[in-house]
């Protein structure tokens, strides 16, 4: 089996989009400093030499690029294990040129740009930024001019403020990603229920590759039940003061697993909200 250890580095975000719980009143109220080096090189070290972690993601609630130490993260880790797969995802808008170069050469080998718009207005609508989509486009088109690192432009399918016919613009424009392009539609989740409504319908017992296929690290330290559960609501352990290897077998979190292996994920209540990605 493959594992993703999955990190939130920040809890700062430059975006408010509508389909994100990051402008919500809970997630308000917890501290956004980034996570401490230290704490992330002793996760790093354990990782290391666990085969079955076969990726990085740099991703959660937060910005990665206003992390100040996402390029040393990305370089530690890759020094570290280099056959690991590193990614990352962004909302484009610190993606200048050099970062784009520095993050390929710290090692970085996918790159996902949630872009969610074919216009600025639309973009301003769904993202809360201003002024910024067009700089986003000319970011991406750099990333993807570069040999060496995977570019995906990403948009999230709502049927409301991002359409089918904005979908089908919006493939126009970056290609599919299945025929060598690099434009990726996703749909709307309903992050476990947080945003009170669902696009599509899904079986609440059905297993989720993330809870077999990943492990969740809050920015704080915390083994999150996933990336999902990206406020903590439920922690499997503390990295501050437990392995990765004591976490991971504990016997709540094997139960979990289980639960998910025997298609009987709405044990769980989060799950059985959740709609999944």
């Amino acid at each position: 089996m493959s594992i993703q250890l999955h990190f939130e580095p920040t809890g700062i975000c430059n975006a408010t989009c509508v389909f994100c719980t990051y402008a919500s009143e809970e997630n308000r109220k917890l501290p956004k400093k980034p996570m401490p080096m230290d704490l992330y090189h002793k996760i790093i070290n354990e990782a290391k030499d666990l085969a079955p972690i076969t990726e990085i993601a740099f991703a959660g609630l937060g910005e990665p690029l206003l992390d100040p130490h996402i390029i040393e993260r990305i370089t530690y880790a890759k020094k570290a294990r280099p056959e690991w797969r590193l990614e990352m995802y962004t909302n484009g808008v610190y993606l200048y040129p050099a970062v784009v170069d520095a993050l390929k050469s710290a090692g970085l080998d996918i790159l996902v740009i949630s872009l969610n718009a074919v216009s600025a207005a639309q973009h301003r609508s769904i993202m809360g930024l201003v002024d910024k989509f067009d700089r986003v486009c000319r970011h991406a088109d750099y990333a993807r001019s570069c040999d060496g690192i995977r570019v995906e432009v990403r948009a999230v399918v709502t049927g409301d403020t991002f359409t089918q016919a904005d979908a089908q613009t919006f493939i126009g424009r970056w290609g599919a990603v299945q025929f060598g392009g690099h434009g990726k539609l996703i749909l709307e989740m309903n992050w476990a229920g947080a945003l009170g409504r669902t696009i599509t319908p899904f079986d609440p017992n059905s297993c989720c590759k993330r809870a077999l296929e990943q492990i969740s690290v809050h920015r704080d330290g915390r083994v999150n039940l996933c990336c999902l559960d990206p406020l903590g609501k439920y922690s499997w352990g503390d990295l501050k003061t437990q392995t990765i290897r004591e976490i991971y077998n504990a016997a709540g979190y094997v139960e979990f697993r289980e639960w998910h292996r025997d298609n009987q994920a709405a044990r769980h209540p989060l799950c059985k909200v959740c709609t999944r990605i």
